[in-house]
């Protein structure tokens, strides 16, 4: 027994020293890395890297490839400190810089993602890398409204011409005016400029609570017809709480709308809003909304409008990104003089809409929208002038844009829009053509 001990020991000692040599990985291959990297294998290229972390790092490539991979599958700490390491050798790598950018935004190290993010943009970086960095400064200023104040906004000025810029009565109509309207009643083709902005400002006070308000004006100028020139100011003060998928928002509304410099309207009201992130392709949104409607000079049109609409979004991963949009809305308008028959054919209605759209992107830069809609009014009694028809109105439209993103903060729209009133009150059947071009700036 004593003398076969040392020969079972020294066999125990082979075996574990064979089973240790096939368990350790064979050499390291770069060329295997980088085909599962640029495959985008990127769960398959970590877990190939991870193996050869010890020996491999400090090696640029290799910590490269695997700090990406880390980023990619949900381990952005090590794939920081893997690109810190790349950047230490190689400081003008934009590209690595922007993939560490992208780790600090996943570790929500705000200050840092933006200071990297700007650093790349320094450099002129080629326009896919540009747009990628300009896409997640806007993430870092969405992000960080959740715990610090922030303030966006936008102006913008328009050129374009409206072959109806009074709302009247179609051109081509047979329908004989009465005594008390003039030529002036059927639609007149005017040019037009306009000019609006708008401010808002976010300032969270509870972790998932924000208080935001938005103040925003929009003023058009007619070339010829100056009475019908618009102007609108609308306030908004509201409160946010965002909840893991859903984000809730109750806000006030108060809207100052003036015609010919003249006050004509002001709506003052309550807006509820559900919106629901079903997926990172897709959304749902829901509003219910309550306004006083106002008119000093018509009090026949005074009323309270109540409207609830749902919205759903959802974009694909395929050819030209197609994102398709569908808005159906309910709602009711309640004169507040309900004795008045004239107001039983201009005010008191019921509503339903439909719209629906489509946005395919040509390029990150370049996209065309479209959309087509339809709503019903159905009112409660005839028109004094046509007494024997229950008023009703059928209003579509359709329009079409292209938006030309030419840098971060500026933007050019080209769009196209129509729209036609069919109503059973022959002096509201029109139709209107509006081609404008809009040069956006957001800051």
């Amino acid at each position: 027994m004593d003398i076969m001990r040392p020969s079972a020991l020294l066999l125990l000692f082979c075996l574990l020293t064979t089973s240790l040599t096939h368990a350790r990985p064979e050499a390291f291959d770069s060329k295997q890395l980088q085909s599962l990297f640029e495959s985008y294998k990127r769960g398959q290229a970590y877990n190939y890297a991870r193996q050869y972390q010890f020996e491999m790092e400090g090696d640029p490539y290799f910590d490269y490839f695997f700090g990406v991979s880390a980023i990619d599958t949900g381990h952005a700490s090590e794939g920081v400190f893997a690109l810190e390491r790349v950047l230490l050798v190689f400081p003008n790598d934009q590209v690595a810089r922007l993939e560490l950018a992208r780790g600090y935004f996943n570790l929500q190290e705000y200050a840092l993602a933006r200071e990297s993010f700007e650093a790349v943009l320094e450099h002129e970086p080629p326009a896919q890398v540009r747009d990628t960095a300009e896409a997640y400064l806007d993430k870092i200023r969405v992000s960080e409204s959740r715990y610090r104040p922030t303030h966006s906004g936008f102006i913008e000025m328009s050129l374009g011409n409206d072959d109806n810029a009074n709302v009247g009565i179609d051109q081509n109509s047979s329908l004989q005016l009465p005594t008390f309207l003039g030529p002036e009643s059927f639609g007149q083709d005017d040019n037009f400029t306009s000019l609006a902005g708008a401010w808002t400002y976010v300032h969270p006070f509870s972790p998932g609570w924000l208080f935001e308000s938005t103040l925003s004006g929009d003023f058009r100028k007619n070339q010829t017809l100056d009475q019908y020139d618009t102007a609108t100011g609308t306030l908004q003060l509201g409160v946010t709480h965002i909840q893991a998928a859903s984000k809730y928002k109750a806000e006030m509304i108060s809207q100052q709308f003036n015609l010919d410099g003249d006050q004509y309207r002001s709506l003052n009201g309550v807006n509820l809003n559900w919106q629901y992130t079903l997926s990172q392709q897709s959304s749902f949104n829901s509003s219910l909304q309550y306004a006083q409607l106002d008119y000093p000079d018509l009090p026949i049109k005074n009323s309270a409008l109540t409207t609830l609409g749902v919205n759903f979004t959802q974009a694909f991963s395929v050819w030209l990104q197609p994102i398709l949009f569908t808005t159906v809305s309910l709602g009711t308008e309640a004169a507040e003089d309900d004795t008045n028959p004239a107001t039983q054919s201009e005010t008191e209605r019921d509503i339903y809409s439909l719209r629906i759209g489509l946005v395919l992107s040509f390029t990150n830069t370049l996209a065309l929208q479209t959309a087509v809609g339809t709503q019903n009014s159905s009112y409660a009694a005839a028109a004094a002038l046509q007494p024997d028809v229950i008023r009703e109105d059928d209003y579509s439209s359709a329009d079409v844009g292209l938006l030309w993103a030419f840098s971060r903060k500026w933007r050019l729209d080209t769009r196209y829009s129509y729209s036609e009133n069919d109503s059973s009150y022959d002096l509201r059947d029109y139709k209107r053509n509006i081609i404008d071009m809009t040069i956006n700036y957001t800051f």
